[in-house]
Protein backbone atom coordinates (compact mmCIF):
# COMPACT_ATOMS: atom_id res chain seq x y z
CA UNK A 1 0.00 0.00 0.00
CA UNK A 2 2.73 2.41 1.13
CA UNK A 3 4.34 1.99 -2.17
CA UNK A 4 1.34 2.62 -4.40
CA UNK A 5 1.05 5.78 -2.22
CA UNK A 6 4.43 6.77 -3.16
CA UNK A 7 4.04 5.87 -7.04
CA UNK A 8 1.05 8.01 -7.41
CA UNK A 9 2.75 10.99 -5.52
CA UNK A 10 5.33 10.03 -7.66
CA UNK A 11 3.59 10.45 -10.87
CA UNK A 12 2.03 13.65 -9.83
CA UNK A 13 4.85 15.63 -8.21
CA UNK A 14 7.13 14.81 -11.19
CA UNK A 15 6.26 16.95 -14.64
CA UNK A 16 4.75 15.38 -17.01
CA UNK A 17 5.02 16.12 -20.93
CA UNK A 18 1.16 17.62 -20.71
CA UNK A 19 2.83 20.11 -18.01
CA UNK A 20 6.10 21.19 -19.90
CA UNK A 21 3.73 22.12 -22.78
CA UNK A 22 3.65 25.99 -22.89
CA UNK A 23 0.63 28.56 -22.06
CA UNK A 24 -0.36 30.69 -23.98
CA UNK A 25 1.19 33.56 -22.01
CA UNK A 26 4.14 31.17 -21.58
CA UNK A 27 7.81 33.11 -22.13
CA UNK A 28 8.54 29.78 -24.13
CA UNK A 29 5.84 29.80 -26.96
CA UNK A 30 7.93 31.98 -29.73
CA UNK A 31 11.50 31.91 -28.05
CA UNK A 32 11.23 35.71 -26.32
CA UNK A 33 10.55 36.38 -22.97
CA UNK A 34 6.81 37.63 -21.84
CA UNK A 35 5.70 40.56 -20.54
CA UNK A 36 4.67 39.17 -17.24
CA UNK A 37 8.02 37.67 -17.12
CA UNK A 38 9.83 41.17 -17.39
CA UNK A 39 7.35 42.50 -15.25
CA UNK A 40 7.80 39.75 -12.43
CA UNK A 41 11.67 40.00 -12.82
CA UNK A 42 11.71 43.49 -12.27
CA UNK A 43 9.68 43.08 -9.14
CA UNK A 44 11.97 40.28 -7.88
CA UNK A 45 15.28 41.80 -8.76
CA UNK A 46 13.90 45.37 -6.58
CA UNK A 47 13.38 42.44 -3.56
CA UNK A 48 16.79 40.79 -4.12
CA UNK A 49 18.61 43.93 -4.17
CA UNK A 50 17.29 45.37 -0.44
CA UNK A 51 17.53 41.84 1.33
CA UNK A 52 21.04 41.29 -0.43
CA UNK A 53 22.02 45.22 0.31
CA UNK A 54 20.86 45.03 3.73
CA UNK A 55 22.46 41.34 4.98
CA UNK A 56 26.13 42.63 3.15
CA UNK A 57 25.69 46.27 4.94
CA UNK A 58 25.06 45.35 8.81
CA UNK A 59 27.59 42.52 8.77
CA UNK A 60 29.74 45.74 8.33
CA UNK A 61 28.23 47.41 10.51
CA UNK A 62 28.17 45.21 13.69
CA UNK A 63 30.92 46.77 15.71
CA UNK A 64 29.69 50.37 15.21
CA UNK A 65 25.93 49.45 15.47
CA UNK A 66 27.31 48.11 19.28
CA UNK A 67 28.95 50.97 19.80
CA UNK A 68 26.39 53.41 19.15
CA UNK A 69 23.58 52.06 21.52
CA UNK A 70 26.08 51.30 24.17
CA UNK A 71 26.12 47.35 23.82
CA UNK A 72 29.09 44.83 24.17
CA UNK A 73 30.09 43.26 21.12
CA UNK A 74 28.54 39.76 22.02
CA UNK A 75 24.97 41.55 22.70
CA UNK A 76 25.19 43.32 18.91
CA UNK A 77 25.75 40.06 17.81
CA UNK A 78 21.91 39.70 18.76
CA UNK A 79 21.18 42.30 15.68
CA UNK A 80 22.36 39.50 13.41
CA UNK A 81 20.82 36.32 15.19
CA UNK A 82 17.82 38.07 15.68
CA UNK A 83 17.26 38.22 12.14
CA UNK A 84 18.31 34.95 11.09
CA UNK A 85 16.21 33.32 13.76
CA UNK A 86 13.10 34.87 12.59
CA UNK A 87 13.76 34.43 8.82
CA UNK A 88 14.36 30.82 9.56
CA UNK A 89 11.30 30.46 11.59
CA UNK A 90 9.46 32.74 8.76
CA UNK A 91 10.09 30.79 5.19
CA UNK A 92 8.11 27.16 6.28
CA UNK A 93 4.80 29.10 6.18
CA UNK A 94 5.37 31.15 3.02
CA UNK A 95 4.48 28.20 0.31
CA UNK A 96 1.07 28.19 2.92
CA UNK A 97 0.58 31.74 2.61
CA UNK A 98 1.43 32.13 -1.18
CA UNK A 99 -1.43 28.94 -2.18
CA UNK A 100 -3.90 30.76 -0.02
CA UNK A 101 -3.46 34.00 -0.48
CA UNK A 102 -1.61 34.55 -3.32
CA UNK A 103 1.95 35.13 -3.77
CA UNK A 104 1.88 38.95 -5.17
CA UNK A 105 -0.60 39.98 -1.92
CA UNK A 106 2.28 38.16 0.35
CA UNK A 107 4.96 39.92 -1.37
CA UNK A 108 3.21 43.53 -1.11
CA UNK A 109 2.32 42.62 2.50
CA UNK A 110 5.60 41.72 3.79
CA UNK A 111 7.11 44.45 1.64
CA UNK A 112 5.66 46.72 3.74
CA UNK A 113 6.00 44.88 7.13
CA UNK A 114 10.00 44.98 5.80
CA UNK A 115 9.69 49.02 5.25
CA UNK A 116 8.47 49.59 8.19
CA UNK A 117 10.92 47.63 10.21
CA UNK A 118 13.47 48.90 8.49
CA UNK A 119 12.71 52.74 9.40
CA UNK A 120 12.39 51.71 13.29
CA UNK A 121 15.84 50.20 12.90
CA UNK A 122 16.96 53.34 11.94
CA UNK A 123 15.24 55.02 14.93
CA UNK A 124 15.77 52.93 17.70
CA UNK A 125 17.50 54.74 20.65
CA UNK A 126 17.96 51.32 23.03
CA UNK A 127 18.98 48.04 22.40
CA UNK A 128 15.82 45.84 22.77
CA UNK A 129 14.23 48.19 19.91
CA UNK A 130 16.86 47.70 17.37
CA UNK A 131 16.72 44.09 17.71
CA UNK A 132 13.11 43.51 17.73
CA UNK A 133 12.89 45.86 14.77
CA UNK A 134 15.46 43.35 12.93
CA UNK A 135 13.18 40.13 13.87
CA UNK A 136 10.42 41.53 12.66
CA UNK A 137 13.04 42.49 9.26
CA UNK A 138 14.24 38.65 9.24
CA UNK A 139 10.49 37.71 9.55
CA UNK A 140 9.36 39.61 6.39
CA UNK A 141 12.50 38.90 4.40
CA UNK A 142 12.44 35.10 4.61
CA UNK A 143 8.54 35.73 3.61
CA UNK A 144 9.87 38.25 0.51
CA UNK A 145 12.67 35.84 -0.77
CA UNK A 146 10.75 32.52 -0.50
CA UNK A 147 7.37 33.84 -2.61
CA UNK A 148 9.69 35.71 -5.43
CA UNK A 149 11.29 32.88 -5.94
CA UNK A 150 8.23 30.96 -6.63
CA UNK A 151 6.50 34.00 -8.51
CA UNK A 152 10.21 33.75 -10.35
CA UNK A 153 9.43 30.17 -11.47
CA UNK A 154 5.92 30.85 -12.39
CA UNK A 155 6.61 32.83 -14.66
CA UNK A 156 9.34 31.54 -16.40
CA UNK A 157 8.39 28.21 -17.02
CA UNK A 158 10.52 24.98 -17.71
CA UNK A 159 11.93 25.86 -20.92
CA UNK A 160 13.30 29.94 -19.90
CA UNK A 161 14.00 29.53 -15.99
CA UNK A 162 17.84 28.99 -16.05
CA UNK A 163 18.82 32.01 -18.56
CA UNK A 164 15.61 34.18 -16.34
CA UNK A 165 17.64 32.88 -13.08
CA UNK A 166 21.17 33.42 -14.39
CA UNK A 167 20.00 37.03 -15.69
CA UNK A 168 18.79 37.71 -12.09
CA UNK A 169 21.85 36.91 -10.56
CA UNK A 170 24.23 39.13 -12.43
CA UNK A 171 23.09 42.44 -11.04
CA UNK A 172 22.24 40.42 -7.26
CA UNK A 173 25.95 39.77 -7.31
CA UNK A 174 27.19 43.04 -7.99
CA UNK A 175 25.04 44.12 -5.39
CA UNK A 176 26.61 41.87 -2.78
CA UNK A 177 29.81 43.23 -4.19
CA UNK A 178 28.79 47.00 -3.57
CA UNK A 179 27.12 46.10 -0.31
CA UNK A 180 30.02 46.23 1.89
CA UNK A 181 32.05 49.95 0.20
CA UNK A 182 28.62 51.33 0.41
CA UNK A 183 28.10 50.52 4.00
CA UNK A 184 31.83 51.48 5.19
CA UNK A 185 31.22 54.96 3.28
CA UNK A 186 27.90 55.38 4.99
CA UNK A 187 29.91 54.55 8.45
CA UNK A 188 32.27 57.04 8.21
CA UNK A 189 30.54 59.84 6.66
CA UNK A 190 26.76 59.66 8.02
CA UNK A 191 26.61 57.36 10.51
CA UNK A 192 25.29 53.75 11.90
CA UNK A 193 21.34 54.92 11.23
CA UNK A 194 21.92 55.66 7.51
CA UNK A 195 22.48 52.10 6.30
CA UNK A 196 19.06 51.45 7.58
CA UNK A 197 17.41 54.85 6.12
CA UNK A 198 19.10 53.89 2.73
CA UNK A 199 16.82 51.08 2.12
CA UNK A 200 13.50 52.83 2.50
CA UNK A 201 13.45 54.41 -0.71
CA UNK A 202 13.98 51.28 -2.54
CA UNK A 203 11.30 49.65 -0.52
CA UNK A 204 9.08 52.28 -1.86
CA UNK A 205 10.20 51.65 -5.27
CA UNK A 206 9.63 47.83 -4.50
CA UNK A 207 6.27 48.50 -3.66
CA UNK A 208 5.38 50.99 -5.82
CA UNK A 209 6.39 48.59 -8.66
CA UNK A 210 4.81 45.70 -7.59
CA UNK A 211 1.07 47.31 -6.87
CA UNK A 212 1.67 48.63 -10.55
CA UNK A 213 3.41 45.66 -12.13
CA UNK A 214 1.99 43.09 -10.95
CA UNK A 215 -1.22 43.14 -9.71
CA UNK A 216 -3.50 40.79 -7.36
CA UNK A 217 -4.29 37.71 -8.12
CA UNK A 218 -7.03 35.08 -7.10
CA UNK A 219 -5.89 32.41 -4.48
CA UNK A 220 -5.00 28.96 -5.72
CA UNK A 221 -6.60 27.20 -2.62
CA UNK A 222 -8.70 27.53 0.47
CA UNK A 223 -6.63 24.70 1.82
CA UNK A 224 -6.21 25.38 5.96
CA UNK A 225 -2.92 26.16 7.86
CA UNK A 226 -1.17 22.88 9.50
CA UNK A 227 -0.60 24.71 12.95
CA UNK A 228 0.86 21.09 14.14
CA UNK A 229 3.33 21.18 11.28
CA UNK A 230 4.20 24.86 11.98
CA UNK A 231 4.48 24.69 16.05
CA UNK A 232 6.93 22.22 15.62
CA UNK A 233 9.32 23.22 12.33
CA UNK A 234 9.91 26.84 12.83
CA UNK A 235 10.71 27.11 16.75
CA UNK A 236 13.20 24.19 15.19
CA UNK A 237 14.52 25.38 12.72
CA UNK A 238 15.22 28.80 14.74
CA UNK A 239 16.76 26.62 17.44
CA UNK A 240 18.94 24.93 15.65
CA UNK A 241 19.94 28.19 14.00
CA UNK A 242 20.35 29.65 17.32
CA UNK A 243 22.52 26.49 18.28
CA UNK A 244 24.99 26.43 15.83
CA UNK A 245 25.44 30.74 16.11
CA UNK A 246 26.01 30.25 19.68
CA UNK A 247 29.04 27.16 19.04
CA UNK A 248 30.89 29.52 16.53
CA UNK A 249 30.48 32.50 19.11
CA UNK A 250 31.27 30.60 21.80
CA UNK A 251 33.73 27.92 20.24
CA UNK A 252 32.69 25.34 21.90
CA UNK A 253 30.17 22.75 21.50
CA UNK A 254 29.23 21.15 25.74
CA UNK A 255 28.12 24.48 26.85
CA UNK A 256 24.41 24.16 27.91
CA UNK A 257 23.98 27.53 25.21
CA UNK A 258 24.32 25.21 22.35
CA UNK A 259 23.76 21.55 23.35
CA UNK A 260 20.10 22.51 24.93
CA UNK A 261 18.70 24.38 21.85
CA UNK A 262 20.66 21.98 19.43
CA UNK A 263 18.97 18.92 21.46
CA UNK A 264 15.41 20.62 21.10
CA UNK A 265 15.93 21.52 17.28
CA UNK A 266 16.58 17.84 16.45
CA UNK A 267 13.90 16.90 18.40
CA UNK A 268 11.34 19.30 17.27
CA UNK A 269 12.55 18.74 13.86
CA UNK A 270 12.46 15.04 13.96
CA UNK A 271 8.59 15.40 14.76
CA UNK A 272 8.22 17.34 12.31
CA UNK A 273 8.98 14.84 9.95
CA UNK A 274 6.85 12.30 11.52
CA UNK A 275 3.78 14.62 11.97
CA UNK A 276 4.22 15.68 7.64
CA UNK A 277 4.67 12.16 6.22
CA UNK A 278 1.20 11.44 8.40
CA UNK A 279 -0.62 13.97 7.32
CA UNK A 280 -2.84 14.56 3.88
CA UNK A 281 -1.77 18.48 3.80
CA UNK A 282 1.43 18.82 5.75
CA UNK A 283 3.55 22.24 5.96
CA UNK A 284 6.21 20.96 4.01
CA UNK A 285 5.62 17.97 1.33
CA UNK A 286 8.37 16.73 2.29
CA UNK A 287 7.32 13.23 -0.13
CA UNK A 288 8.83 15.37 -2.93
CA UNK A 289 12.16 14.02 -1.51
CA UNK A 290 11.05 10.54 -3.40
CA UNK A 291 11.69 12.17 -6.91
CA UNK A 292 15.31 11.54 -7.29
CA UNK A 293 15.99 14.98 -9.85
CA UNK A 294 14.92 17.06 -6.83
CA UNK A 295 16.36 15.04 -3.97
CA UNK A 296 20.07 15.27 -5.03
CA UNK A 297 18.91 19.06 -6.10
CA UNK A 298 18.36 19.90 -2.20
CA UNK A 299 21.49 18.07 -0.95
CA UNK A 300 23.46 20.39 -3.54
CA UNK A 301 21.78 23.18 -2.46
CA UNK A 302 22.65 21.96 1.78
CA UNK A 303 26.05 21.30 0.88
CA UNK A 304 26.58 24.81 -1.33
CA UNK A 305 25.01 26.69 1.38
CA UNK A 306 27.51 25.17 3.59
CA UNK A 307 30.55 26.15 0.91
CA UNK A 308 29.47 29.20 0.07
CA UNK A 309 28.42 31.11 3.92
CA UNK A 310 31.37 29.23 5.09
CA UNK A 311 33.74 30.44 2.47
CA UNK A 312 32.54 34.25 3.08
CA UNK A 313 33.38 34.34 6.79
CA UNK A 314 37.51 32.96 6.29
CA UNK A 315 38.51 35.28 3.79
CA UNK A 316 37.10 38.53 6.05
CA UNK A 317 38.93 37.16 8.78
CA UNK A 318 42.19 36.25 6.90
CA UNK A 319 42.68 39.76 5.67
CA UNK A 320 41.92 42.04 8.73
CA UNK A 321 43.33 39.56 11.25
CA UNK A 322 46.47 38.29 9.42
CA UNK A 323 47.03 40.86 6.86
CA UNK A 324 45.73 44.13 8.85
CA UNK A 325 43.72 45.26 6.09
CA UNK A 326 40.97 47.70 7.33
CA UNK A 327 36.92 46.97 5.85
CA UNK A 328 37.48 49.31 2.94
CA UNK A 329 40.31 47.00 1.72
CA UNK A 330 39.03 44.16 2.98
CA UNK A 331 35.63 44.98 0.86
CA UNK A 332 37.86 45.95 -2.18
CA UNK A 333 39.63 42.96 -2.33
CA UNK A 334 36.46 40.61 -1.82
CA UNK A 335 35.22 42.70 -4.27
CA UNK A 336 36.46 40.10 -7.45
CA UNK A 337 34.43 37.07 -5.91
CA UNK A 338 31.23 38.35 -6.49
CA UNK A 339 32.26 40.06 -10.13
CA UNK A 340 33.34 36.16 -10.82
CA UNK A 341 29.99 34.92 -9.03
CA UNK A 342 27.86 37.78 -11.12
CA UNK A 343 29.56 36.52 -14.95
CA UNK A 344 29.29 32.68 -14.14
CA UNK A 345 25.32 33.58 -13.46
CA UNK A 346 24.88 35.48 -16.40
CA UNK A 347 26.12 32.52 -18.49
CA UNK A 348 24.69 29.90 -16.23
CA UNK A 349 21.48 29.97 -18.15
CA UNK A 350 23.28 29.40 -21.50
CA UNK A 351 25.23 26.51 -20.14
CA UNK A 352 22.46 24.85 -18.65
CA UNK A 353 21.07 24.90 -21.91
CA UNK A 354 23.58 22.88 -23.20
CA UNK A 355 24.97 20.54 -20.88
CA UNK A 356 21.66 20.64 -18.22
CA UNK A 357 22.56 19.89 -14.88
CA UNK A 358 26.12 18.60 -15.70
CA UNK A 359 26.48 22.47 -15.06
CA UNK A 360 25.76 21.82 -11.78
CA UNK A 361 28.98 19.56 -11.36
CA UNK A 362 31.01 21.81 -13.33
CA UNK A 363 30.65 24.34 -10.82
CA UNK A 364 31.34 22.39 -7.89
CA UNK A 365 33.95 21.26 -9.19
CA UNK A 366 35.63 24.98 -10.32
CA UNK A 367 34.67 25.68 -6.40
CA UNK A 368 37.23 22.86 -4.94
CA UNK A 369 39.40 23.23 -7.60
CA UNK A 370 40.00 27.04 -6.69
CA UNK A 371 39.18 26.62 -2.58
CA UNK A 372 42.85 24.83 -2.88
CA UNK A 373 45.11 27.98 -3.14
CA UNK A 374 43.22 29.28 0.19
CA UNK A 375 44.78 26.38 2.20
CA UNK A 376 48.17 27.61 1.47
CA UNK A 377 47.88 31.19 2.66
CA UNK A 378 50.88 33.35 4.79
CA UNK A 379 50.78 36.45 6.05
CA UNK A 380 52.51 37.65 2.82
CA UNK A 381 50.46 35.92 0.11
CA UNK A 382 50.19 38.46 -2.92
CA UNK A 383 47.17 39.67 -3.16
CA UNK A 384 47.12 39.05 -7.35
CA UNK A 385 46.81 35.57 -6.14
CA UNK A 386 44.37 36.08 -3.40
CA UNK A 387 42.00 37.69 -6.29
CA UNK A 388 42.23 35.57 -8.75
CA UNK A 389 41.44 32.39 -6.34
CA UNK A 390 38.71 34.51 -5.30
CA UNK A 391 37.19 35.34 -9.01
CA UNK A 392 37.49 31.61 -9.89
CA UNK A 393 35.69 30.66 -6.75
CA UNK A 394 33.17 32.94 -7.17
CA UNK A 395 32.49 31.90 -10.61
CA UNK A 396 31.66 28.21 -9.55
CA UNK A 397 28.88 29.38 -6.93
CA UNK A 398 27.72 31.00 -9.91
CA UNK A 399 27.24 27.79 -11.84
CA UNK A 400 26.58 25.56 -9.40
CA UNK A 401 24.10 27.44 -6.92
CA UNK A 402 21.26 28.45 -8.98
CA UNK A 403 21.11 25.94 -11.60
CA UNK A 404 20.55 23.03 -8.96
CA UNK A 405 17.61 24.97 -8.36
CA UNK A 406 16.86 25.08 -11.80
CA UNK A 407 16.66 21.07 -12.46
CA UNK A 408 14.78 20.48 -9.73
CA UNK A 409 12.17 23.29 -10.77
CA UNK A 410 11.87 21.40 -14.29
CA UNK A 411 11.53 18.16 -12.90
CA UNK A 412 8.25 18.86 -11.17
CA UNK A 413 4.73 19.69 -11.77
CA UNK A 414 4.04 23.62 -11.43
CA UNK A 415 1.62 23.06 -8.08
CA UNK A 416 4.96 21.69 -6.61
CA UNK A 417 6.98 24.88 -7.33
CA UNK A 418 6.29 26.51 -3.93
CA UNK A 419 6.74 23.64 -1.76
CA UNK A 420 10.08 23.24 -3.55
CA UNK A 421 11.41 26.76 -3.24
CA UNK A 422 10.08 26.81 0.09
CA UNK A 423 12.06 23.77 0.98
CA UNK A 424 15.59 25.08 -1.04
CA UNK A 425 15.57 28.66 0.82
CA UNK A 426 15.48 26.36 4.49
CA UNK A 427 18.01 24.02 3.40
CA UNK A 428 20.37 26.71 2.15
CA UNK A 429 19.62 28.45 5.27
CA UNK A 430 20.80 26.03 7.43
CA UNK A 431 23.74 24.52 5.03
CA UNK A 432 25.37 28.74 5.49
CA UNK A 433 24.11 28.43 9.42
CA UNK A 434 26.01 24.82 9.66
CA UNK A 435 28.97 25.68 7.57
CA UNK A 436 29.82 29.09 9.09
CA UNK A 437 29.33 28.04 12.87
CA UNK A 438 31.45 24.95 12.19
CA UNK A 439 34.44 27.05 10.99
CA UNK A 440 33.95 29.52 12.94
CA UNK A 441 34.29 26.56 15.94
CA UNK A 442 37.87 25.55 14.32
CA UNK A 443 39.01 28.30 14.18
CA UNK A 444 38.34 29.09 18.48
CA UNK A 445 40.25 25.68 18.69
CA UNK A 446 43.57 26.98 17.64
CA UNK A 447 46.01 29.30 17.72
CA UNK A 448 43.87 32.42 16.38
CA UNK A 449 43.72 35.31 18.36
CA UNK A 450 45.59 38.63 18.32
CA UNK A 451 47.84 37.24 20.97
CA UNK A 452 49.06 35.20 18.92
CA UNK A 453 51.86 35.90 15.67
CA UNK A 454 50.50 36.91 12.13
CA UNK A 455 51.97 33.23 11.01
CA UNK A 456 50.03 31.41 13.53
CA UNK A 457 46.66 32.88 12.55
CA UNK A 458 47.29 31.95 8.68
CA UNK A 459 48.19 28.71 9.46
CA UNK A 460 44.76 28.63 11.89
CA UNK A 461 42.95 30.04 8.76
CA UNK A 462 44.96 27.23 6.76
CA UNK A 463 43.40 24.38 8.44
CA UNK A 464 39.86 26.05 8.68
CA UNK A 465 40.39 25.91 4.54
CA UNK A 466 41.09 22.53 4.54
CA UNK A 467 37.99 21.87 6.48
CA UNK A 468 36.03 23.62 3.82
CA UNK A 469 37.80 22.12 0.85
CA UNK A 470 36.63 18.58 2.41
CA UNK A 471 33.14 20.07 2.40
CA UNK A 472 33.60 21.36 -1.14
CA UNK A 473 34.55 17.71 -2.03
CA UNK A 474 31.32 16.10 -0.56
CA UNK A 475 29.48 18.44 -2.72
CA UNK A 476 31.14 16.61 -5.95
CA UNK A 477 28.09 13.64 -4.92
CA UNK A 478 25.35 15.19 -4.39
CA UNK A 479 26.28 17.25 -7.90
CA UNK A 480 26.98 13.60 -9.48
CA UNK A 481 23.54 12.40 -8.25
CA UNK A 482 21.60 15.15 -9.69
CA UNK A 483 22.99 14.40 -13.17
CA UNK A 484 22.26 10.79 -13.00
CA UNK A 485 19.15 11.37 -11.73
CA UNK A 486 18.12 13.62 -14.47
CA UNK A 487 19.67 11.27 -17.32
CA UNK A 488 17.11 8.62 -15.60
CA UNK A 489 14.12 10.81 -15.52
CA UNK A 490 14.62 11.81 -19.37
CA UNK A 491 15.12 15.43 -18.61
CA UNK A 492 18.61 15.78 -20.03
CA UNK A 493 19.81 18.41 -22.33
CA UNK A 494 17.29 18.09 -24.69
CA UNK A 495 14.81 19.02 -21.69
CA UNK A 496 16.58 22.16 -20.64
CA UNK A 497 16.93 23.47 -24.27
CA UNK A 498 14.57 25.86 -25.60
CA UNK A 499 12.20 25.13 -28.06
Amino acid sequence: MKKRKAAVHGRHARRTAADALPEPNSPSVDGRWSEQLRRTMLVVLVAAVILFLDSSVVHVALRPLSTGLHMSLSAGQWIVSAYMLSFAAAIPTSTWAAQRFGPERVYLTAMSVYILATVSCGLAHVPWQLIGARAVQGASGGLISSVCRIMLVTAAGPKRLPRAMGTLGLPVMLVAVIGPLLGGGLLAYVGWRAIFFINVPIGIVALSLARRLLGPKPPRTNSSLDVVGLLLVSPGLAALTYALTQAGRSGRLGCPAVVVPLCTGTVLIVAFVVWSLQGSSPLLDLRLYRDGVFRAAAQSMLVIGAVVFGGTILLPLYLQTVRGDDPWRTGLLIAPQGLGTAAAMWLSGRLFERLGSATVLVGTGAVLLSTLPFAFLTASTPYWWLITATVLRGAGVGLAHTQAMTAAYQSLSPAYIGQASTQFNTLEHVGGSLGSATLVLLLARMPYTYSHAPVSRAHAVDMAYWALIGVSGCSLLPAAALVAAQRRSGQGVAAASPR
